[in-house]
């Protein structure tokens, strides 16, 4: 009998001490509890979203030009087919100056020497050059494009690749195209939330992508003699600058 009393006497006191460190325990740990199902709250509601592009143009009217034009050369000596094309760039490049283009407007872009073969006799055997150069040339004043490639013709130049049309400078073209792209994404992820039963909350991440594409104007080497024969027509049309965003909204 009296080991028995011994015994359930320490059963009190293991189970009174068991129950002492339990309510130490959620006493003590309350914040570390709080702070974990914050931290869940917070992953959750991260994880909701609302991701949404939007668009954004503006139209400009291009103020320069870039033309790319030359001269090409053939003969059955490269000598000669060099020296004529130094002779007629030489020509060409005044022609240029003479029409208003400074130094440094006019950039050389391609200089290449070209040996033909016959492709009939088929032993690889050399007839002959080509020797082509071409320059860029910056045209600020627009309305003379067309004369400064009759110029340039005129003085021998025969190889015109191309015209380009741009805004130089688009910082504040592109700033109102974005201005234009966030209200769009707004709008869009507005019209979602309510739709969806939600309050649109702040950003969680913006991407952004732009383009300003030059307007090309393809011409070929006919091109020099339709300016033989008279002003060459240009118009510059219209530049279109736009704006691309991805913007996700929390809620």
């Amino acid at each position: 009998m009296a080991i028995l009393k011994r015994f359930a006497l320490a059963a009190g006191v293991i189970l009174g001490l068991v129950l002492s460190a339990g309510l130490l325990a959620a006493v003590g740990g309350g914040d570390q509890l709080v702070t974990t199902n914050q931290a869940a709250a917070d992953t959750t509601s991260s994880q909701h979203s609302i991701t949404v592009s939007g668009d954004g143009s503006v139209l400009a009217t291009p103020d320069t030009a870039h033309v790319t034009l030359g001269v090409q050369i053939q003969n059955a000596q490269l000598a000669t087919a060099q020296s004529q094309a130094t002779d007629n760039m030489n020509a060409v490049i005044a022609a240029l100056k003479q029409s208003g283009i400074s130094d440094q407007n006019i950039k050389t872009v391609s200089y290449t020497i070209y040996a033909n073969q016959d492709p009939s006799k088929g032993t690889g055997e050399v007839t002959g050059y080509t020797v082509t150069n071409l320059v860029d040339v910056k045209i600020k004043q627009l309305d003379k494009v067309g004369s400064i490639i009759d110029a340039a013709v005129s003085a021998g130049a025969n190889n015109v690749g191309g015209i380009q049309f741009s805004v130089e400078n688009i910082d504040a073209l592109i700033q109102q195209a974005r201005q234009q792209a966030m209200d769009d994404a707004h709008k869009k992820a507005q019209q979602l939330a309510q739709l969806g039963g939600v309050t649109l909350g702040m950003p969680i991440s913006i991407s952004e992508g732009t383009s300003n594409p030059p307007q090309p104007f393809n011409v070929d080497n006919g091109m020099a003699a339709a300016a033989a024969s008279g002003s060459v027509p240009i118009q510059t049309g219209q530049n279109e600058v736009t704006v691309n965003v991805t913007v996700s909204y929390g809620f």
